[in-house]
């Protein structure tokens, strides 16, 4: 599934670099290079807002962002050595990577379920619910990612015949669904949002109505062999800041959502409609949850050829301590 040819196009034409710097003050840092879905996500933004708030730096960390279109491409970053840590990973794709030999470790759940997912139709869409998907196209991100297993998942659910269309980024996939170019549209908040708020849209359901991945950990932080063995204390420091960050964030969420607000320019109460798609126990680092479950899927949907074996499953799980 990831030959090197196509390692060497992800990285070359999909990933972008860029980096949460804070100048002079980054000096003497030590710098981690970080892998995530592209976009301003309440999920993939916590570390910048982890950097920008100061408190990375007062752990002696400095973190570089490059951006991926999410799927196979963060954990294709981790395996090339182009990155330390993939921010987010499908869990698929990780499983998909290890089983091919890939020298990754999982070491946190990222997040639990897909609650945070939703998939939408024109305003003027006949399509009313799940029960109105038989024989109509749904659009996905990429292969390899948490949004083709729910779909996979929802075929075998409903068991309707169901077109998936990998669409590429979300901008794409609201264009694709806009033209009936498909009937369903997929995005995560803040994408789409603003359409939502003015009506253009509906929202059918969240990837929390496909029951067998609601408690799997769809999206997991993998980190490569050779990074943690080297400095295993280091991403263990920069994991538990984060997680304290996104506490704080929580506990604070009038000021997070207002951070959330500005950072993608909608109005507080487009801001507050997209937070409910994240429930804090959902984004927890910490133990895998279904991993198990995960396995079965990876085997069912191809992903890996077969289960792994007992002795596999503790070679690719290194979950280190978030508090």
């Amino acid at each position: 599934m990831f030959s090197q040819k196509y390692i060497v196009a992800t990285l070359t034409a999909a990933i972008t670099a860029v980096g949460w710097s804070h100048g002079a003050a980054a000096q003497g840092l030590q710098k981690i290079r970080i892998a995530a879905v592209g976009g301003n996500s309440w999920t993939t933004a916590q570390p910048g807002w982890c950097a920008d708030r100061g408190e990375l730096a007062k752990a002696g960390i400095e973190v570089e962002l490059t951006k991926t279109r999410g799927g196979s491409e963060t954990v294709q970053a981790v395996v090339s050595g182009a990155v330390d840590i993939g921010w987010g990973a499908g869990i698929n794709a990780s499983l998909s990577a290890f089983a091919q030999g890939g020298k990754i470790k999982i070491i946190s759940s990222y997040f639990i379920g897909n609650a945070d997912s939703f998939y939408y139709v024109p305003a003027d869409s006949p399509i009313k619910s799940i029960d109105d998907l038989n024989g109509k196209s749904i659009a996905f991100s990429r292969p390899g990612s948490a949004s083709e297993t729910v779909l996979r998942d929802l075929i075998t659910q409903t068991g309707f015949n169901i077109k998936s269309v990998a669409g590429g980024s979300l901008d794409a996939i609201f264009t694709m669904t806009m033209t009936k170019q498909v009937d369903v549209g997929y995005a995560f908040p803040p994408a789409a949002m603003d359409a939502w708020d003015k009506g253009e849209i509906r929202v059918l359901f969240n990837g929390d109505a496909v029951k067998s991945q609601a408690n799997v950990s769809s999206r997991v932080n993998i980190a490569s062999d050779s990074f943690l063995n080297n400095n295993r204390e280091l991403a263990t420091k920069f994991l538990q800041t984060v997680q304290s960050c996104m506490d704080w964030m929580y506990k604070n969420m009038d000021q997070g959502k207002k951070m959330f607000a500005e950072m993608n320019s909608l109005d507080l109460a487009v801001a507050e409609k997209a937070l409910a798609f994240y429930p804090e126990d959902k984004l927890q680092f910490g133990p895998i949850s279904g991993l198990d479950q995960a396995v079965a899927d990876a085997v069912k949907d191809k992903f890996i050829n077969e289960p792994l074996t007992e002795q596999q499953k503790k070679d690719i799980i290194d979950i280190l301590p978030n508090r």
